[in-house]
């Protein structure tokens, strides 16, 4: 059997961020919108039994960016074992090793949830294995596994709180055209957070403008209420981004700001051709590892986590 699922990246929109809980992470307000990057995973089932414990994944392989690790403690990797572990734990019998393939669409380390998506169309895959589990099951299973992972599993648009975990469903009526400059050298979002607590930034809890924004579906209205908490702790480690928004400015986009901890630059344009001139320029200047022009959210049933085929042998 193979099973073929793909998920999309995520944008924040606001990101707001709280003091430090007790168990280390912050409290989060945040707007996630999908971008219509995205990760397609491939489960294949093998002809060998996978022992009665320990992981079903054979081997797990990459097409795409470097830099995504091919092990146990890739997510999608992760994933499988952790929904492998709910079906033994009320199932008897043998089940098949499998082999995962990654088909990279979102940049690595980008800030967009390309991990995550790995895992919430792991999950995906898993369940149409071996499920189904259900969605409450899904979801308790991907906010172990990260706190974005929730949100890869539904897509669309909506207000995370807790960790980014605890999700509703937001109004949204319009679609934002993005220009995304991917930097060429990674930033820690371990190390943000602490920069963020290090230089007691405040704290933007309030989504009452976003919310309005999103229901009036206006791109000049977003423009004036994108929020990044994480922004000045980010530029603070990377004060060469800041050359990447201006750059972004000058070549047409209404507003630039980091996309979740970064290092990725969001420049929000008018339209989808500003976003294609705007990416266009960037890459004529040579600026970041890559530009991307996206859409966001992404429309239709498919705007989370899904699967895109099934081929039985």
């Amino acid at each position: 059997m193979k099973i073929t699922a793909k998920a999309w990246g995520k944008i924040n929109l606001h990101l707001g961020v709280g003091p430090a809980r007790e168990d280390g992470y912050h409290e989060l307000v945040t707007v996630f919108q999908t971008i219509n990057l995205a990760e397609t995973i491939t489960l294949t089932t093998l002809d060998e039994d996978a022992p009665e414990q320990g992981s079903v994944v054979k081997q797990l392989s990459v097409t795409g960016p470097r830099g995504v690790p091919t092990d146990p403690s890739n997510l999608a990797w992760r994933a499988v074992d952790a929904l492998v572990a709910r079906w033994r734990a009320t199932n008897d019998g043998p089940l098949p090793m499998v082999e995962l393939h990654i088909q990279k669409g979102i940049p690595v380390a980008g800030g967009m949830a390309g991990g995550s998506a790995d895992a919430a169309a792991a999950l995906r895959a898993v369940d149409a294995w071996i499920g189904p589990f259900g969605e409450d099951t899904l979801l308790e299973v991907a906010a172990e596994l990260g706190s974005d992972v929730p949100f890869c599993l539904l897509g669309g648009t909506m207000l995370g709180t807790g960790r980014g975990e605890q999700l509703v469903d937001m109004l949204n009526r319009g679609t934002y055209h993005w220009s995304l400059v991917v930097s060429p050298k990674g930033l820690s979002t371990p190390e943000v957070f602490r920069k963020f607590d290090e230089m007691s930034l405040p704290s933007s809890m309030d989504v009452t403008a976003m919310s309005q924004a999103l229901v009036d579906g206006s791109v000049w209205q977003l423009v004036d209420v994108l929020e990044n908490d994480l922004a000045a702790a980010a530029l603070s480690l990377r004060p060469d981004l800041r050359k990447t928004q201006l750059a972004g400015i000058r070549a047409g986009a209404l507003t630039a700001m980091v996309s979740g901890s970064g290092p990725t630059i969001a420049l929000l344009c008018r339209d989808e051709q500003g976003a294609r001139d705007v990416t266009d320029a960037l890459l004529d200047e040579g600026l970041g590892l890559s530009v991307h022009a996206a859409i966001s959210p992404v429309p239709g049933k498919n705007r989370g986590a899904h699967i895109v085929s099934i081929e039985s042998e």
